[in-house]
């Protein structure tokens, strides 16, 4: 599509260059406000033979922890592993300064897992695939911080 001398091209297909490029530029223009402090954490969980049992796949930045997936083999689900990599990355966020955690998951998903380990809806969006619901859940890993930025004290 053309318009005004500008080319909109639409694609299906994943591209890491230019993903890197948009990254890249973004975090450009938010280093005018604050340090872009953005780093992987990743948790990996296998077994005696090496093949992958659990991820955990996050970022911190900002003094935040952002969960972005979480998986468990089905075979390894209900023994307290899912806990244990949730608490490690929160304890390795602290360590790098975060107080707050944040992460999405699907009605279908773990909501009822999520809030036992203390995280809290703050939003929510139906209408997935017209009948699921997409739930945000956020838990402070430091309470002072966390009542100072939720009740504007200063």
């Amino acid at each position: 599509m053309k318009q005004d001398n500008h080319f909109i091209h639409i694609s299906d297909v994943a591209n890491d260059a230019e993903e890197k490029f948009i990254q890249q530029q973004l975090w450009s223009h938010n280093a005018q406000f604050e340090a872009v402090d953005m780093r992987p954490l990743r948790l990996t969980v296998t077994a005696e033979a090496g093949n992958i049992i659990a991820v955990l796949l996050a970022s911190t930045w900002w003094g935040s922890l952002e969960i972005q997936y979480l998986w468990i083999d089905e075979r390894h689900r209900h023994g307290g592993l899912g806990r244990r990599l949730i608490q490690q990355a929160e304890a390795e966020a602290i360590a790098r300064g975060c107080h707050q955690a944040y992460l999405d998951t699907f009605s279908f998903q773990a909501l009822g897992f999520y809030q036992k380990l203390g995280y809290r809806p703050y939003g929510h969006l139906a209408g997935y695939a017209h009948k699921h619901t997409r739930y945000y859940l956020a838990k402070p890993l430091s309470d002072a911080s966390w009542q100072h930025e939720n009740n504007g004290a200063s």
